[in-house]
């Protein structure tokens, strides 16, 4: 595709957003501006934040309505991320961005060049899961959430030490990991730790495969990560909260479309 094309599927693209799509879009960006007013400064990782929050926030609504456009913010976004976990040392999220999310953006565009429509946004035709794929699914979250939470718990101390030291041979200073910490306040937080990574990491793939039980699996995840950030701190806290609370308004939209697209 050269990219001329991606710049007419773009066009087209914004062409045939609903208003519902762009309420979504309307309240991420004035959250954006609402969080810079309540913090009251405008540094260049605030800035950042928020484009990479109203960037996601294209990709998941444009992946909502089943559009090719959505892997191209995607690509966009998931740099921002990567980013953001950088400056705030989270290099365990950084990592899984960067040599997972990042190259699946690449290969969804290319599964899903194989099922597009052929209309103007280029959305795709969707699909359900077998009933033992679904049983694959859930006992493969199972399986890897209890292997990284026991992994987190009986090594995590010792590897998260390991790793440091190795950083700070770099010079990368102060290393913090979302899915690799010296402790956790509570043994909840550790399993809803690698749950949230485990399901994450299979419900991108098969995001990319174009089945409509995504949805599902992503209104659990996003509950999951407001309740995460919101025990934050950090400077990106409040727009990452405000993205994934209008992903998590998203998600009810993508489970509407996604079972719509399937049937036309």
């Amino acid at each position: 595709m050269t990219l001329n094309r991606y710049v007419v599927l773009l066009k087209n693209t914004f062409k045939t957003l609903s208003w519902f799509e762009i309420l979504l879009l309307c309240i991420i960006l004035a959250l954006s501006i609402v969080s810079f007013v309540l913090k009251g400064q405008f540094t260049t990782n605030t800035i950042i934040a928020a484009a990479g929050a109203i960037l996601g926030v294209f990709c998941v609504v444009l992946g909502a309505k089943g559009s090719m456009a959505n892997w191209i913010f995607g690509v966009v976004e998931a740099f921002i991320h990567i980013y953001i976990c950088f400056c705030t040392h989270i290099y365990g999220d950084m990592l899984q961005r960067l040599l997972y999310n990042l190259p699946m953006q690449f290969i969804g565009w290319k599964n899903w060049s194989k099922r597009r429509r052929g209309d103007k946004a280029e959305t795709i035709h969707t699909r359900y899961m077998t009933w033992n794929q679904r049983i694959i699914t859930v006992l493969s979250v199972i399986i890897g959430t209890l292997a990284l939470g026991i992994f987190l718990m009986y090594f995590g101390p010792w590897m998260y030490e390991q790793i440091t030291i190795l950083f700070q041979q770099f010079g990368w200073g102060e290393v913090q990991f979302k899915t690799l910490k010296p402790d956790y306040d509570t043994t909840s937080q550790l399993w809803l730790d690698a749950f949230t990574t485990v399901m994450s990491i299979i419900t991108m793939y098969i995001s990319v495969k174009a089945f409509v039980e995504q949805w599902y699996m992503w209104l659990i995840i996003n509950i999951a990560y407001i309740a995460m950030w919101l025990m934050s701190d950090s400077d990106f806290s409040f727009m990452t909260v405000a993205k994934y609370s209008v992903y998590l308004i998203n998600t009810f939209y993508g489970i509407y479309m996604w079972n719509k697209l399937s049937k036309n």
